[in-house]
């Protein structure tokens, strides 16, 4: 508080105000016990919301993400796992508790329950050095679990106050920031002293298998029970001892079951987990039960190569050796088969039908059964995934040239074709573009940028490409088809082909280094293929330089909607995670006619003119509950980005940089983030440990 008289003498009413001024305490209103419905459990508080004003912060979703259907009971939401949580606020101190409730569905099952024990560390928002005040569990009457926790960092006097409920698969979470500098206040101490989860709420132990359950309520008559079971196929688990029971189940359900494929290729689906010889001889007699239903087909398919076992691939050759089904799940293109150093890789596990996907998940295995899977070249059907197949095999080196030697000729004949394809599209398109110059009036840019400048690449002739090349040496045709991808006009085909001829170890120009370095749109591109395939000494070293390695790294981090100008503004020096170097700062305007700049940044940068990066270490984290999955984070040192900062004609360009860089440093603390990024969705997470 400030205070301040002024006057044109010092009277006795000033120093009368000045030494009546006292700070009083908070008083607040008196205690009532309320019931939140919604979050199931007690308090008495002085502070609530009305029950009018009463709303989730978050939609009620499923605990797997689905959303509930509306004539779906509360219990129904209940057994079907939920989370929900929300804040209670009071607007005159500012304080907050934050609230959360979640529940397992009724046959999720965890193996693993030592977490309940605690561990000995604390981890909270990434970090495990807080500093412990208070911790303590207790067991309360009826076997609910209560640990609290109040953990504070050195050089603070603010502390975070968690305090958590479990029971049954059941819990309970209140938060909230607290100081040591004062006692927590009455509403605080006693919202936190009162709180008790509802004694109504049921629940089963997640600790304990649920397959007896999931299969006794799955052949219950009553239509609720049955459709709760079928609904939540996905969440059991079964092991082998449950095998004789799955197979009974899916041998019961017939046209009479509504969404009755659905259903039974989701029983189908759990087949994939239990990786047993028997299962999979199973799985061969229930193919060919299963006629012409080819959607039922696809995921005998693939959960029998979700086995991943000798086994298993051969029972899959000698089906699609007698009698492969037709395939109309729409793979018309080879795709874009060729893996950048920047692209990201995930292995999350996806029962789509797409059975031949999986054979990319185990080459090793698919390589002992090859010989027989390649007859389904002929096939149209399967032309495009096997060509796939084979162009991942080529590239892990698991296959030799004589491998697929009788596939020459037709791979060779099919790439000329589609190169002759490749040529008109490209006269085409010079033809478009030349005419739509002779007019005045411009096309209007898209969002996504000017599509008519844009190459797209073509994946068929770079898989074409990745089998034909290893017969670089052997065969004379081969040389010729790929010189002449490489004068191609499109650029990004032209670039794919020069990548696979330096995988390969095959000649190639030098000028074509130094031709995509030039290209502002492939510059950065190049530099990051190089360095991920260690042969930086080759990118030229007219363009290894911050300033133009910047502005190409940063026209890349926009993918859509192209800026029309770029300019260079200065740089400040920055230190971040102990790495020293430099923020370039560009200005840019969205639109030619638009009034104001707007500043992007490009950083950190090392200090050597000639490294332009800084590494990356990404840790793993759990940042909610063992229940729930893993996430990453990393120290990341990238803050190249287009900002919505704009630069007026009164603003003092390097006052308004130095402000700029101190944001970007603040954004990235723990205590600021949620500040400076308001627009992102935020999650509070329960320190784990305790």
């Amino acid at each position: 508080y400030s205070l301040v008289a002024h006057g044109k003498q010092e009277t006795a009413a000033m120093t009368d105000f000045l030494n009546s001024f006292d700070i009083t305490h908070y008083e607040y209103g008196a205690s009532k016990k309320q019931r939140d419905t919604s979050l199931y459990y007690t308090v008495t508080t002085p502070v609530f919301p009305e029950n009018k004003k009463i709303k989730l912060d978050m939609p009620a979703y499923s605990q797997y993400g689905e959303e509930d259907e509306a004539e779906g009971s509360e219990d129904d939401e209940l057994q079907n796992g939920a989370y929900r949580n929300k804040i209670i606020k009071n607007d005159t101190t500012g304080e907050k508790i934050y609230i959360s409730f979640s529940k397992t569905p009724r046959y999720y099952y965890a193996e693993d329950s030592s977490f309940l024990n605690g561990e000995k560390t604390i981890n909270y928002m990434g970090d495990s050095t807080w500093v412990v005040k208070m911790r303590k569990r207790t067991t309360q009457p009826g076997n609910m679990r209560v640990s609290e926790i109040i953990i504070t960092d050195t050089g603070s006097s603010r502390t975070i106050w968690a305090k958590s409920f479990y029971k049954n698969g059941s819990w309970f979470s209140l938060q909230t920031q607290s100081d040591t500098i004062s006692k927590p206040s009455p509403f605080l101490t006693q919202f936190y002293e009162s709180f008790t989860p509802d004694d109504t709420l049921q629940g089963l132990n997640p600790f304990v298998k649920k397959s007896n359950l999931f299969f006794e309520d799955f052949l219950n008559n009553d239509s609720v029970i049955h459709n709760r079971a079928v609904k939540n196929i996905g969440v059991v688990k079964l092991d082998s001892s449950d095998f004789l029971p799955l197979t009974k189940l899916i041998a019961t359900v017939n046209w009479n079951e509504k969404n009755y494929l659905d259903t039974k290729e989701s029983l189908i689906n759990k087949l994939g987990d239990i990786k047993t010889t028997s299962v999979a001889s199973y799985m061969k007699q229930l193919y060919y039960s299963l006629d012409d239903t080819v959607q039922l087909q696809y995921a005998v398919l693939e959960n029998l190569l979700q086995h991943q076992t000798s086994y298993a691939y051969t029972i899959f050759k000698d089906i699609i050796n007698t009698e492969p089904p037709v395939l109309d799940f729409g793979e018309s293109s080879y795709g874009d088969y060729r893996r950048n150093a920047t692209d990201y890789l995930s292995d999350y596990k996806v029962d789509d039908g797409k059975f031949l996907d999986e054979l990319s998940d185990s080459l090793a295995l698919t390589k002992t059964i090859l010989p027989d899977l390649l007859p389904l070249l002929n096939l149209d059907d399967y032309k495009s995934s096997m060509m796939q197949l084979l162009g991942n095999m080529v590239d892990s080196n698991l296959l030799k040239p004589q491998d697929y030697e009788m596939y020459f000729s037709k791979f060779l004949i099919e790439a000329k074709q589609e190169l002759k394809k490749q040529a008109i599209a490209e006269k085409k398109k010079s033809i478009e573009m030349a005419e739509e110059s002779k007019t005045e009036k411009k096309a209007v840019p898209s969002y996504y940028g000017d599509k008519t400048d844009t190459d797209y690449g073509n994946a068929d002739l770079s898989l074409y490409a990745t089998l034909l090349i290893p017969f670089w040496d052997k065969n004379a045709a081969v040389q010729p088809l790929i010189q002449q991808m490489l004068k191609s006009n499109d650029k990004r085909l032209k670039y794919n082909t020069l990548l696979q001829l330096m995988d390969k170890k095959k000649a190639f120009p030098d000028t074509l280094l130094k031709y995509f370095a030039a290209l502002e749109e492939y510059r950065y591109e190049l530099y990051i293929d190089l360095k991920y395939r260690k042969q930086l000494d080759k990118f030229p070293s007219l363009y290894n330089n911050h300033l133009d390695l910047g502005k190409s790294s940063l026209m890349a981090s926009k993918s859509y909607g192209k800026p029309d100008s770029v300019m260079y503004v200065d740089r400040l020096r920055a230190t971040y995670k102990g790495k020293k170097g430099f923020i370039y700062f560009f200005k840019y305007k969205e639109k030619k006619d638009d009034l104001n700049w707007k500043l992007a940044t490009v950083g950190l940068l090392p200090e050597n003119p000639k490294e332009f990066e800084f590494e990356d270490v990404a840790t793993s984290l759990n940042i909610s509950s063992p229940l729930l999955p893993d996430y990453s984070i990393g120290d990341s040192y990238d803050f190249t980005d287009f900002t919505d900062t704009k630069i007026k004609d009164s603003d003092f360009l390097p006052d308004m940089l130095r402000k700029e860089l101190k944001k970007m440093m603040h954004s990235r603390r723990k205590s600021a983030k949620q500040f400076y990024e308001e627009d992102k969705a935020a999650t509070v997470p329960v320190p784990q440990g305790y």
